[in-house]
């Protein structure tokens, strides 16, 4: 997902961090960063919909999509449609065996 900076931040702060001379990439960066932000202190609770390549990706019935750490795919290969997770702060928890792997949201 792509965040338009002009919708997030004002005038002001656009000039002083100079976002007009700013590569495209750059200003990707900093959107991305922006909705990492955001999302912090959130939690997501919701169903899983697919896991994906070996427990690496995680898709939710949301939409929304989870990246796993490689040294947690054995656990999260294990579970399957359907299971409750809670996502806090790059957490993904299986509520039903409270078992945890670390997650970055994917925003693509």
């Amino acid at each position: 997902m792509t965040l338009s900076l002009e919708k997030i931040m004002s005038e002001s702060e656009m000039a002083t961090l100079g976002v007009s001379d700013m590569t495209d990439e750059q200003k990707q960066v900093l959107s991305n960063w922006a909705m990492e932000i955001y999302h912090m202190g959130r939690h997501v609770v919701s169903d899983i919909d697919t896991v994906k390549y070996d427990g690496r990706l995680i898709i939710l019935d949301d939409g929304s999509r989870w990246e796993v750490e490689e040294f947690d795919t054995g656990t999260s290969d294990m579970w399957d449609f359907m299971d409750k997770v809670v996502v806090i702060d790059n957490e993904m928890y299986k509520l039903d065996d409270s078992e945890k792997v670390e997650v970055t949201q994917d925003f693509d």
